[in-house]
């Protein structure tokens, strides 16, 4: 029997056992926790200890979101910089305006489904700030300082926008006008599916002229006003990639006055320089505006259309799954595979 007060019984195994309300939950029934001892008084100390800290607790999760954010962004040590530098913009420019004010005991799933409402970026944004709360929302459940108000927040679903690619012709077209130095990265990017950043962190050390290999080994990244070469943004992007010998030729004739592949003046590119020497190149050439990503999705159309198998495509591209291959290209080939079905004629034929 407990004492008058006192969560605290004696056990059949003759330990004691304490009990005090941990914290509610979204019904407001209460969620004990239990500490035990062999003695009387070593688990009243547990207990006054355990309730001094959900004191404590309760002050915390009495503290504004914006306090709980600086104090979360403080603990993600393992954040690569360009990750920690996106979430600082999320926070900064969507989070904390929105709900800076607002107490972390104050927040509810209303609160939260009327902030991802009003979030005015497309979906794949809207849904990467939203994670982006999430996470420290989640470590802030871990501390007890909250509990899960965002598992039934709705997000919208992730909108693929169109890509344009080149056609067959287009694209030899734009080949004929690579005849600069500098215009050895489009080139490379056509063959090989690199990223920009890839390329732009790309070294005359990481391509080997024996065995015809590049090896990605870093990525460019700017990181506030600073430009920096990190590792690649997964493990599966680390990657050996064969390179086609009339590349390989192209790419021997180029000036090694640079410790990278893609420079001018004896000074490498940064992204946003080389991304806008691209523009140039297509102005020049008479094609369509497109992004520079669309390179890497122009290989890969392009490796489909001559028999490439998925697995290879998705080593090469550097994904951490063949399925991600298959969502992003199947879609691409209708033509292919029009020109694939109509061998079927052949056995009606024969």
């Amino acid at each position: 029997m407990s004492r008058r007060g006192e969560n605290i019984y004696k056990r059949k195994d003759g330990r004691y056992e304490g009990r005090y309300i941990k914290k509610y939950d979204l019904s407001g029934k209460a969620v004990y926790g239990y500490v035990y001892s062999r003695t009387y008084a070593d688990i009243k100390e547990k207990l006054v200890k355990c309730k001094t800290e959900k004191r404590i607790l309760h002050m915390n999760s009495d503290m504004l979101l914006s306090e709980w954010l600086d104090e979360w962004l403080e603990t993600q040590l393992t954040l690569k910089p360009t990750t920690k530098h996106i979430y600082k913009s999320y926070i900064k420019n969507h989070i904390v305006p929105a709900l800076g004010n607002v107490r972390l005991r104050k927040l509810n799933t209303e609160i939260l489904q009327k902030f991802v409402n009003g979030l005015k970026l497309a979906s794949s944004t809207k849904k990467a700030v939203f994670c982006t709360l999430l996470s420290a929302l989640s470590a802030a459940e871990d501390r007890d300082l909250i509990t899960n108000v965002w598992s039934k927040v709705k997000t919208p679903k992730k909108e693929r926008p169109a890509v344009r690619i080149l056609s067959s012709r287009e694209q030899q077209k734009l080949e004929k006008f690579l005849t600069d130095d500098e215009d050895i990265g489009i080139l490379i990017c056509l063959y090989t599916g690199l990223r920009i950043g890839e390329l732009c962190a790309l070294k005359w050390e990481n391509i080997n002229f024996e065995t015809s290999v590049l090896s990605v080994r870093g990525t460019q990244a700017r990181i506030g006003s600073n430009v920096e070469i990190i590792s690649p943004k997964s493990k599966t992007s680390k990657r050996e990639i064969p390179i086609p010998s009339f590349l390989l030729d192209r790419i021997n004739k180029i000036p090694r006055d640079c410790e990278f592949v893609v420079s001018k003046n004896k000074k490498p590119f940064d992204i946003r320089t080389y991304r806008r020497h691209f523009k140039k190149v297509l102005r020049r050439a008479g094609l369509p505006d497109i992004k520079f990503h669309s390179l890497r999705h122009l290989f890969a159309t392009r490796a489909l259309e001559v028999g490439m198998d998925y697995k290879t495509l998705s080593e090469i591209l550097g994904h951490s799954s063949v399925a991600i291959t298959l969502d992003l290209y199947a879609h691409s080939l209708s033509e292919h595979k029009k020109n694939e079905m109509d061998k079927l004629s052949l056995i009606f034929n024969s």
